[in-house]
């Protein structure tokens, strides 16, 4: 199974994107969720606060389908 990770910032740079300059594109078995194909692609999952597919905001427990197209956002920080 195929799905797009996107992200911006720091979190693109960890992404390494493949696809375009937000865009990786990963394999992975059916059933997992982000957070097991995070830590599959050697990124911490504590670095992802949540994600955006389909229009909606899921957590890191969301089971993504073959081709989905998934964005992570990382959480807020600053000063």
């Amino acid at each position: 199974m195929v799905i797009y990770l996107k992200a911006g910032s720091e979190l693109r740079e960890r992404l390494q994107p493949d696809v375009d300059y937000y865009t990786r594109r990963v394999e992975t078995q059916p059933g997992k969720s982000i957070r097991e194909i995070l830590q599959d692609i050697g990124i911490d999952p504590r670095l992802v606060a949540f994600l955006y597919t389909g229009g909606k905001v899921e957590k890191l427990d969301y089971i993504p389908q073959d081709g989905q197209a998934i964005t992570l956002q990382p959480p807020v920080s600053g000063g």
